[in-house]
Formats: C-alpha cells, sequence, structure tokens
C-alpha cells in the first residue's frame, strides 16, 4: 500500500510547532517555526546549503534577470529612433508586434524549456537561454525589414522564455516554505527593475551615440552576466533521500532532519486500531513525509556524497537524469489544467501585469504629446519612477507575505493555508485604481508631470505584488510539480498580454484617454478583488483536487519520473 495520505491536501501545512510537540527539531527552528519540506542530511541538498551559498545563487537569478531583460526591453525608449532609421523599413506599429509576439513566445517556451530543465538540470538551461539572447539580439542593429525583426522577436522570446517561471522554482529548491516569498521578492525587483531601468538608460545612450549601439552596449552586458552566471550559479535540481525510522507496524516514528535531529512521530504519523480486523494500522496527516518525497530510507547509515567541489559545481551536467522521461515532462504540464488554483493563479499574474502594461503602451503617446512634450531621452528617465517603486513595494511583496502566512498560522493551532499569503492583495486592490486614474485621469486633465509619473510608478511597484503572490500560492499548493504548474501560469500570464498588444491601442482610440483609464479601473478593482473568491473557496478546490493529484504523484513516482 502506498504510503502516500491521499486525503492530505495540497497547500495546508503544519508549519507552527503552537504545542511544542517536536522534541529535537528546536535548534532547525526559528519560533517555532517547522522546516517544509523536511530537509535531508546531505551536505549537497540545496536546502542545507549555507546561507552565504544560497544568497550567491540568488545573485546569479539576479544576473540571470538583467542580463535577459535588458538586450529586450531597450527598445521600449528607442523604437520611434529605429523607425526613422535610415534603410530601416519597419512601420512603429510593425516593431510593436514584434515586441508582442516576444511576449507570447515568453509563455510558449517553457513548453520547451521547462520539461528539459526537469531532464536535464536548471543549470545547463540558465545558460543555453543566455547564449540565445546574446546571439539573436546581436542581430537587431542589422535588421532592415519586418520579416527579420519578428524573427529575432520570436527568438528572443523563446529563448529568454524561462525567466518566467525557472527563477522561481530554483528559490523553492533553495528555501523553506516560511521564507520562500521573501527570496520570491528579490526575483520580481530584479525581473521588474530590470524591464524598468533598461528603456530609462536607453534613452541617455540612443540620444549620445545612436540606436545600434544602444543594443550592441546591451547585448555585451548580456555577455558578461553569462560568463558570471558560469562560475556562480550551481545547479539546485536535487532528488532528496530522508532518513527515517519506523516502529513494528512500519509506520514512519521519526524523521532524521539536516542537523540530525528528530521529528515527533506524533505529528508525523499516528498509530490507530482498525475495529475491522484488529490490526494496527498508520493514519498520516497533512505532513506525512511520502508526501513530500518517494524516497524513505529506514536505515540511518546512508552514505552521503562529500560536498562538491568548485570544479564539480561548475559541471553541465550534475543535473542530468540517468533515465528519460521527456515525454512525460512534455504531457506534464496539461494535466495540470485540471487544477482550479493553478488556473487562477494564471489569471491573476496575468491581470497584475495587464494593467501596467497598459500604462507602458501609453507611457509616449502621454509624456511626448501636449502639454509635457518629453523628449525620448526624458521619455525614458520617467521609468525612474518605476524603479524606485519596485523597490518600496519589495517589503509589501517579499517577507511581508511570510510574516502574514506565519500569522495566520499561529492563530490556528499551527496549521497554515496556501491562501493565507492572498490577503496582501488588498493593497494592490486599492492602489491600483488609483494609480491607473492618476496616470490616465491625470493625463487627460492636464495635471503636472509629476503626478502621472507618480502613477506609473506606483503601477509598476505593485506588480511585484502580483507576481510573488501568484507565485507562491501555486508553489505552496503543488510543490511537488511545481514546474508544470508554473508552465500553465506563465502561458495564461504572457497570453493574457499578448492580446492586450492588439487591443488597447483601438480601445484608446475609440473611447479616450480618460474613460480608457476610468474603466481600466473598474476592471483592476474587479480582477484583483477576485482574490476574495479564492478565499473563501481555496480550500474548496484544493480538498476535491486532493485525490486527483496525489494519484499523479503516486503515478509518476512509481515510474521515476519524480522522487
Amino acid at each position: 500500500m502506498s504510503e502516500i495520505n491521499f486525503d492530505a491536501i495540497p497547500g495546508t501545512s503544519h508549519l507552527v510547532d503552537t504545542e511544542e510537540t517536536f522534541s529535537g527539531i528546536k535548534a532547525e527552528k526559528k519560533n517555532g517555526i517547522i522546516l517544509i519540506p523536511t530537509p535531508s542530511d546531505d551536505p549537497n541538498d540545496p536546502l542545507c546549503w549555507k546561507y552565504s551559498r544560497k544568497l550567491w545563487n540568488v545573485f546569479s537569478l539576479v544576473l540571470y534577470c538583467y542580463g535577459g531583460s535588458v538586450p529586450g526591453c531597450v527598445l521600449y525608449s528607442i523604437i520611434t529612433d529605429i523607425s526613422k532609421a535610415p534603410g530601416v523599413n519597419i512601420s512603429v506599429a510593425q516593431l510593436n508586434q514584434g515586441t508582442g509576439y516576444s511576449f507570447l513566445f515568453l509563455g510558449l517556451g517553457n513548453l520547451f524549456w521547462l520539461p528539459m530543465a526537469e531532464q536535464y538540470g536548471k543549470r545547463p538551461i540558465y545558460l543555453l537561454s543566455m547564449i540565445g539572447v546574446v546571439g539573436f539580439n546581436i542581430w537587431m542593429p542589422y535588421i532592415h525589414e519586418n520579416g527579420s525583426w519578428i524573427a529575432s522577436r520570436i527568438l528572443h522570446g523563446f529563448f529568454y522564455a524561462p525567466i518566467e517561471s525557472l527563477p522561481a522554482i530554483s528559490i523553492a529548491d533553495m528555501f523553506f516554505e516560511h521564507e520562500r516569498a521573501t527570496y520570491m521578492g528579490v526575483y520580481g525587483v530584479a525581473l521588474f527593475s530590470s524591464n524598468y531601468a533598461a528603456p530609462m538608460l536607453a534613452g541617455l545612450v540612443n540620444q549620445a551615440i545612436g540606436w545600434e549601439w544602444t543594443i550592441k552596449i546591451a547585448v555585451i552586458f548580456a555577455a558578461v552576466c553569462t560568463i558570471a552566471m558560469f562560475f556562480f550559479m550551481e545547479e539546485t535540481r536535487y532528488d532528496r533521500k530522508l532518513r527515517v525510522t519506523r516502529n513494528s507496524k512500519g509506520c514512519i516514528v521519526t524523521a532524521i532532519t539536516s542537523r540530525g535531529e528528530e521529528k515527533n512521530p506524533e505529528v508525523v504519523n499516528t498509530v490507530r486500531k482498525d475495529n475491522s480486523n484488529d490490526l494496527d494500522t498508520c493514519e498520516t496527516t497533512a505532513d506525512n513525509l511520502a508526501n513530500q518525497t518517494s524516497i524513505i530510507e529506514v536505515d540511518d547509515d546512508i552514505e552521503y556524497p562529500p560536498p562538491k567541489t568548485f570544479k564539480e559545481k561548475l559541471s553541465l551536467t550534475g543535473g542530468f537524469q540517468k533515465e528519460n522521461h521527456l515525454k512525460d515532462y512534455f504531457s506534464m504540464p496539461f494535466k495540470m489544467l485540471q487544477f482550479p488554483i493553478v488556473l487562477y493563479s494564471g489569471f491573476l499574474y496575468g491581470s497584475s501585469l495587464f494593467f501596467y502594461s497598459i500604462l507602458n503602451t501609453t507611457e509616449s503617446i502621454v509624456l511626448s504629446g501636449e502639454p509635457y512634450n518629453f523628449s525620448s531621452a526624458s521619455c525614458g528617465l520617467a521609468y525612474a519612477s518605476a524603479v524606485i517603486f519596485v523597490f518600496i513595494c519589495y517589503p509589501a511583496a517579499g517577507w511581508s507575505t511570510d510574516w502574514l502566512k506565519i500569522r495566520f498560522a499561529r492563530k490556528h493551532n499551527g496549521v497554515s493555508q496556501a491562501e493565507d499569503r492572498l490577503w496582501i492583495l488588498l493593497l494592490y486592490m486599492f492602489l491600483g485604481p488609483s494609480s491607473l486614474i492618476l496616470w490616465g485621469v491625470g493625463a487627460a486633465h492636464y495635471i503636472h508631470w509629476f503626478g502621472v509619473i507618480i502613477g506609473l510608478g506606483l503601477m509598476a511597484g505593485l506588480c511585484v505584488v502580483g507576481c510573488v503572490s501568484s507565485v507562491t500560492y501555486t508553489l505552496d499548493c503543488y510543490p511537488q510539480l511545481n514546474m508544470a504548474a508554473m508552465t500553465i501560469v506563465v502561458i495564461i500570464r504572457n497570453t493574457m498580454n499578448f492580446a492586450l498588444d492588439y487591443g488597447i491601442t483601438p480601445f484608446l482610440d475609440n473611447v479616450g484617454m480618460q474613460n480608457t483609464f476610468i474603466a481600466c479601473a473598474f476592471i483592476c478593482m474587479f480582477c484583483i478583488g477576485t482574490f476574495f473568491v479564492m478565499m473563501k473557496t481555496g480550500l474548496f478546490w484544493r480538498r476535491k483536487t486532493a485525490h486527483a493529484y496525489w494519484k499523479l504523484i503516486a503515478d509518476y513516482r512509481s515510474r521515476g519520473v519524480i522522487s
């Protein structure tokens, strides 16, 4: 009989030891917080890495965000200059369409890259992705017709697609559930600040030395980031083995943690008397270790390999799987379509970025027109407000989300629900519409330029809140199939933004600036406000689909597809 508890609810965990039922694990916890997932004894387990080693890998993810985003985003403030350049036969509309295709393939590309990362490890995928970014962006200054432009943008989007989800999964590999949002926030800040800083600086560089060198310098920067990633980034793909002891009935009695301490059996397993056959059987709770990993070792003398040397860390084959399961990995995302939480997270992520994209699309229209009359360089500098607000909003997106999760767990006898993180969206629900009104209605009534730029920056900063909330919600619910779940989330997100590129300009032309943004403000409040529905129904959907999820896990583990 499988040790998986099919009644366990994905996304429900015993996060805080409120009754001090854990015996020897105190040294592993801070303020009674239980480590989820349970770490192994292996020094090469990413959960057991030294804090400084984890930070170096987070720094590598920041390099990945900046190295790939800068070449793609410098275009935002120089598109007009490209279209006017001698010998370039591409209109502004066609240039914007190319950017739209790039967004589409930033989502669809994950259908290819994430299965490859499951089979061959994350490190080679990151590096190959960056090589593609460098190669297909250095092509841009030499493009003079629309077909080549569309091709370059599609290839850029395809090769850089892992940015949408792989860093989030790498963070989940290294950090525990109660600290995940803090570092997910770092990823969000790097992702969005790089998107905003690139056009800000590009406007100045373009004014000084031209648009061709603006792109070339961005590509050189990407190449430098790629070299740095090769030396700093480690493989985080890991098949975890746990040391446990069992009682005479075969029930897991204790789990040995990464500090060699024991986890109390009262929380992991209980033993009950089954009256139908008068035999003692195991009744596992939501903390069942078999739900976390399929490899449960009874032998306490597992021989783990020694810590990797620096040379071994540079290997590109450290994440390779011995058996080929690519067919399963390619089909796995489509099986996640049956889970409402995954679909909602994609909608939430898409909605969170949807409204900033509207501001981004109208930025040059508003600031270069009357009464502001900004130059292209000044339009680029306006993105400084976006960069500033990303850092201002980080506390709300990052550690405060973890704080909320822990606080709610303490109020509910140590039990944490995945929806607890979503309360932070109240901030977005009210500030998002305010920023849209400040930008659109403010511009329609010719308020001071400082006001509209504050609206632009605030909406940009709130994107981090939406990103972290949707991604951590998904990862908390379905950690065993996080890559498959995140693939669906980012495809939904990017498809929504791709559709926006084709819809916002006609909408703006037909109803005008003021009415467009009044409508957007109410739509924003509604879309983000749907988190109240998930607060009420999320547990129901997770419970209703729990058996289907664990059945998938059992099937994949029986065939060695996942650990």
